[in-house]
């Protein structure tokens, strides 16, 4: 056959392979997309309709069709100069002894130690600005690290006699020079795209864990809240029938706070507010009250003062020196055309109450004077809010949304409930989170099967060599253990570089969120790990028993 009639051969059954490969694909994928949806649904809290998309289906078949051809092109191209005879001779040229390069390894060390330094004490938006800079360092060490740096390290060992010449280590530490040399591309291909499956994992995991958190919800005292005021200032039917909704759905009320609060004008900032000044006032012994159950600190206001409730749980800075949020000496509070001076005793952080009103930042005031405005005030001017808290606020959606119908439009804006935006922030990062950990296990996948095949692509040579140890005395159990330790190198390798590289960039996203995530991080780990254990146990079963078959037959 000519070099032609070769490569139409080799593109011919290529392209039935992927006909065959794309046709059973979409068919096993229709089968299980059931369960796909499932997954998503367990992810995102929510019920999903079951459908499968023609256009769909034609996107995939297009797609993959020429993705697989184009491979095939590729394939085609790296074998067009070579001979049919050195193809079927290569396997019987001797192998030369790998060589290295003391200096590149050196360079591939240096390389990675920059990239993980920076990754480890860059800061906020100097994150992103380095990201890109590291992760060209970090590959291009991660390349040096496994064609210079692994074999240097392995010729390191071969210089121990104790080690070198121990049992059967003389054999395997040789083997192992040459496999680490024949496999350093595909060890260095593995381990970036396990790093980018890892840091991937990890980076949506934390996102998943860390953001909604970030909504502002950590600094929500109260789980629900009700506003009663105008027409509902008096409709105790209501809040009664709020518990009630939410005890029959198997919720314990752990806290109820019923606090009045009194609608004011804050001059002293109604020029510099959208809303004129508007707030509300807050009688010492209530802000105490709510403050002593969320297990804050309790404050005194004298008659004649006030301290101002920032509802945010940090205050601005500048160069590391606290500004005061409130800067007055004294507030000038307006009650139904009355002017009370109060002088500004200081501020508190954090809010007392569930913000649902728009830019309402109470003010504390002595109970006597709270008391003297109240009898003062007309229905209009009161506000009476209501706190429940409740034992497992993030399994109240359910509870939520039936005392949201209970109450109506009446309370249109004045009913909140926390577990609502936690849960849509939930399903939004639970959807990309499934997403993430399908493509990641993709890209798990791909690692292993880089290394698999790369593995059983020499076995018919790597029997040869086990038989001709098999004669000269080595036992079975001494054969396994050196075929043992040199998959294992193989496949955890490319893992441990890759938990190192993700590790690094989860302290850079740590660095960027102001977030602790190692636990993020070791959670994936611990899991990946767990799937390369199961998959090591298996290939190793799978390899020591097509050797012993090759051996036998020798």
């Amino acid at each position: 056959m000519t070099n032609k009639q070769i490569r139409k051969y080799i593109m011919a059954e290529s392209t039935i392979i992927t006909i065959l490969s794309i046709i059973s694909g979409v068919l096993i994928g229709i089968l299980f997309s059931k369960l796909f949806f499932m997954a998503m649904e367990a992810f995102m809290g929510i019920r999903l309709p079951f459908n499968i998309s023609l256009m769909a289906l034609l996107i995939t078949v297009v797609v993959f069709f020429i993705l697989f051809e184009v491979v095939n092109l590729l394939a085609l191209v790296r074998i067009r100069n070579k001979e049919i005879v050195e193809q079927l001779k290569s396997s019987k040229i001797p192998k030369e002894i790998p060589k290295f390069s003391n200096k590149k390894s050196a360079f591939g060390v240096i390389l990675l130690l920059i990239g993980y330094v920076t990754a480890w004490f860059v800061d906020g938006a100097f994150v992103i600005l380095a990201m890109i800079p590291v992760v060209s360092i970090v590959v291009l060490g991660t390349y040096f690290i496994f064609t210079q740096f692994s074999i240097a390290l392995a010729n390191k060992l071969t210089k121990n006699p104790e080690l070198f010449y121990k049992k059967a280590n003389m054999v395997a530490f040789s083997q192992m020079i040459f496999k680490l040399k024949d496999t350093a591309k595909v060890l260095f291909l593995a381990a970036i795209l396990g790093a980018i499956t890892f840091t991937a994992t990890e980076t949506i995991y934390s996102f998943f864990t860390v953001v909604p958190n970030k909504m502002g919800l950590d600094n929500v005292p109260q789980d629900i809240a009700i506003v009663q005021k105008g027409e509902n200032l008096y409709d105790e039917e209501s809040i009664n029938k709020a518990i009630d909704i939410l005890k029959n759905n198997g919720l314990k009320v752990e806290g109820f706070h019923k606090v009045k609060l009194i609608k004011v004008i804050n001059e002293t900032i109604k020029d510099g507010e959208v809303n004129g000044g508007a707030t509300v006032v807050i009688s010492n012994s209530d802000y105490n009250r709510l403050a002593s159950f969320e297990g804050r600190e309790e404050v005194k206001v004298n008659k004649g003062e006030m301290i101002y409730n920032y509802p945010h749980p940090w205050p601005y800075t500048y160069e590391g020196i606290e500004e005061r949020v409130f800067p007055y000496e004294a507030a000038i509070v307006i009650f139904n055309d009355e002017r009370m001076e109060l002088r500004v005793k200081g501020e508190v952080y954090g809010s007392a109450t569930t913000l649902i009103m728009d830019s309402y930042d109470p003010l504390i005031l002595n109970d006597e004077d709270f008391n003297r405005l109240s009898n003062m005030a007309t229905d209009e001017d009161l506000i009476i809010f209501n706190g429940i808290n409740v034992d497992r606020w993030k399994r109240s959606y359910k509870a939520s949304l039936e005392v949201q119908d209970m109450l109506g439009e009446a309370y249109q804006g004045d009913y909140y409930s926390k577990v609502m935006p936690y849960r849509e922030m939930r399903s939004l990062y639970g959807f990309i989170l499934f997403l993430g950990f399908f493509i990641a296990f993709l890209f798990f996948l791909a690692t292993g099967s880089i290394i698999y095949f790369k593995l059983f692509n020499e076995i018919k040579q790597d029997g040869l060599e086990y038989g001709i140890l098999k004669k000269i005395g080595i036992t079975k159990r001494e054969m396994n253990s050196m075929i043992t330790k040199q998959i294992a190198v193989i496949f955890f390798l490319p893992f441990v570089v890759s938990t190192l590289h993700s590790l690094f960039a989860l302290k850079s996203l740590a660095n960027l969120l102001d977030e602790l995530l190692i636990s993020n991080g070791l959670i994936v780990m611990v899991g990946y790990f767990i799937f390369q254990g199961i998959y090591f146990l298996i290939i190793r079963r799978i390899y020591i028993n097509k050797i012993n078959e090759l051996t036998c037959t020798m």
